[in-house]
């Protein structure tokens, strides 16, 4: 249970819990307005999910009809897995809105290659994971595809854009770290911010690596030093509530911003100390890291090791002892 949401009369929270991932606890979707409504985010396709959705909205006297767009903060599943859905139930024409970096992740084609591909393997081979692991982080992967539907006809928002309705008035701040494309949404008439995964009360958001870079708009893209630039960029908004894509909401933005970069900061130290003691790949990394992991938990793990060894790189604090594969990092 997660404590309720404040009473706002045309903003209204729908927290449905996340099956077999107790670690996010909900999928937190939100209608705005007071007439037509504009819906951020749609959770996970999960069997029973959307009947959950659709009843928790009616409590509140929304039907799904009432909906006239879908606004998502980032192209991963458990934000965008019930959109054709949502739209398909309600019958009518429906716009679809994600940021322009993450448009491609909704796309039929690409929802297939990412879920496991050339570059995936690729990269599980450069960090080292044994091959004895990779058939669990493969079933991992096969299992999320079942989770979302393409979405084609997505249009594209850029940092700056407005959504205005009965009741609210939303900018885009884009905020990548976690994806290229991650957004939050501030309110500024109640002053929300709708964080999605950029900011959550339980855990540390990870940022993610990004394995098809041909996609990326930026070609230099880093993970963690983007997400870690958003944070500052959110630092200066004037909130008053965070509601998050997962869990309860949150009030003391900076302070939870303060304790992200404390958790960052001291795992950069964590894994440059490990390379001091000699030099390491990704993988034998995590049971420095990450001493008690299942390994369904592997790939998520390198990711976070991976974006950390990023920072080291760019300050000169580590290099590439030797290219592998698996890749060898060693301090300077």
């Amino acid at each position: 249970m997660i404590r309720p949401f404040p009473v706002i009369e045309s903003i209204h929270a729908v927290a449905v819990p996340f099956p077999n991932e107790s670690h996010l606890i909900t999928a937190n979707l939100y209608a705005l307005g007071k007439g037509p409504i504009t819906l951020i985010d749609t959770g996970p396709k999960f069997p029973g999910i959307l009947e959950t959705i659709v009843a928790r909205l009616k409590i509140k006297g929304i039907r799904i009809t009432d909906i006239e767009r879908i606004i998502i903060t980032h192209g991963h599943i458990d934000h965008f897995g019930l959109a054709l859905s949502i739209q398909k139930l309600a019958g009518h024409a429906m716009q679809c809105f994600i940021h322009a970096a993450d448009l491609w992740k909704l796309s039929r084609q690409d929802i297939q290659k990412e879920f496991w591909s050339r570059e995936a393997d690729d990269f599980i081979t450069r960090v080292g994971i044994p091959l004895n692991k990779i058939k669990t982080i493969k079933s991992r992967f096969s299992f999320l595809k079942t989770l979302c539907d393409p979405v084609e006809d997505v249009l594209p928002m850029e940092d700056g854009d407005e959504f205005c309705g009965n009741g609210y008035h939303l900018e885009v701040v884009h905020t990548p770290g976690h994806s290229p494309g991650a957004c939050c949404f501030f309110e500024s008439e109640n002053k929300i911010l709708f964080s999605g995964d950029h900011v959550i009360k339980h855990i540390t958001p990870n940022p993610l690596v990004e394995l098809n870079r041909n996609q990326l708009r930026n070609p230099n893209y880093q993970s963690l030093k983007s997400y870690l630039d958003s944070l500052e960029k959110i630092m200066k908004l004037d909130v008053r509530w965070v509601f998050p894509g997962h869990g309860e909401y949150m009030n003391g933005l900076k302070d939870i911003i303060t304790s992200y970069k404390c958790h960052h900061r001291q795992r950069q130290e964590k894994v440059l100390r490990a390379i001091k003691e000699k030099p390491r790949s990704v993988y034998a990394l995590i049971d420095k890291i990450f001493p008690v992991l299942p390994d369904s938990e592997l790939f998520l793990a390198s990711s976070d090791i991976w974006a950390h060894l990023e920072i080291l790189l760019n300050d000169g604090q580590i290099t590439l002892k030797d290219s592998g594969p698996p890749e060898i990092y060693q301090a300077i």
